[in-house]
């Protein structure tokens, strides 16, 4: 990028080691605090929750930056209203050293409501290469509590070794279909070979079958990360948290309940969100998400709190 203080220079490389290059005081490479939320389900709200928590966690004092890492969607600014600043995207980021002046890349990020945005906009080019994406996200990792990313179905993610281990939150479309899709995220394809749970059918779902609970998978930790593998793998069991959400649209009989969610996936969902029209109508009109609604506020109080529990430092003081 023509002009840009983002990358690997002259300057850059005279930085002392874990102040802005992404590096630890070793001058080993700095493992991002964050985490990845994913969804099977394609629209079915995704980035709007991304949005919604990292905006709850910087009213409790957490700096958080946004990291827009779904390479077959994206749009984070679209959604955020925020398409028209100025600023950096991640089809810009070059890092060809594998290295990136955190300091740098911060002033060039746009900013939706105080917080830092890396947006992807797949229709203005190609994405980087895997080492130019793990290379800001380290480099985000210095001037942020945590980074919230939004990696939609996962896919194309494997290589982004910044991933790997991180702990994950599932959104779930409560529908028969969306929970079909849903557990492929927490066994991943290779429990659907051979004898799986229920032949990997889903006509337990409308049963609430406890034998149709996802088995654990051998050798697979937290976070989807193998022992011995630097690769992400972000198929595997015990998110961090699932978040159900309700269709916009079709009859009360189509929606599982939470019960057989549960015994579906195996893990139950921490809440259930209703679609909100209000917030629906401010995105759809490119007002970006103005106000989260009151009574998603409620019902994401929960995942904020295994959030600080079990990834920051603890409660923040909220701010009014």
């Amino acid at each position: 990028m023509a002009g840009s203080k983002v990358g690997m220079d002259e300057s850059s490389n005279r930085n002392t080691p874990g102040t802005s290059s992404g590096l630890d005081v070793g001058g080993r490479s700095r493992k991002p605090g964050g985490l990845v939320f994913l969804c099977a389900s394609g629209g079915a709200g995704l980035t709007t929750l991304v949005a919604m928590v990292s905006k709850m966690l910087t009213r409790r004092s957490h700096v958080c930056v946004l990291a827009d890492m779904d390479l077959a969607g994206g749009g984070m600014d679209v959604l955020l209203g925020i398409e028209g600043a100025p600023g950096l995207r991640l089809g810009q980021i070059r890092a060809p050293l594998g290295r990136m002046d955190s300091q740098a890349l911060q002033e060039e990020l746009p900013v939706w409501d105080g917080i830092p945005v890396l947006s992807n906009d797949p229709w203005n080019g190609r994405p980087p290469g895997w080492w130019d994406m793990d290379a800001a996200l380290r480099a985000m990792s210095c001037f942020a509590d945590l980074i919230l990313i939004d990696a939609g179905r996962g896919t194309d993610l494997e290589n982004l070794r910044s991933l790997a281990g991180l702990p994950r939150v599932l959104l779930v479309d409560m529908t028969v279909l969306g929970l079909a899709r849903a557990r492929s995220l927490l066994v991943g394809p290779e429990s659907f070979q051979g004898a799986g749970v229920n032949g990997g059918g889903v006509s337990s779902v409308t049963y609430g079958d406890p034998s149709a609970r996802v088995p654990r998978q051998e050798g697979v930790a937290r976070g989807g990360l193998k022992p011995g593998s630097d690769r992400a793998n972000l198929a595997g069991p015990d998110p961090l948290a699932v978040i159900g959400i309700l269709p916009r649209a079709g009859r009360s009989s189509s929606v599982v309940d939470q019960e057989e969610a549960a015994d579906f996936l195996g893990f139950p969902p921490l809440c259930v969100l209703k679609p909100s029209a209000s917030l629906a109508g401010s995105i759809l009109s490119g007002l970006g998400l103005e106000k989260i609604p009151r009574s998603y506020l409620k019902a994401l109080d929960s995942l904020i709190g295994v959030i600080e529990d079990s990834l920051l430092t603890g409660p923040g003081e909220v701010e009014y």
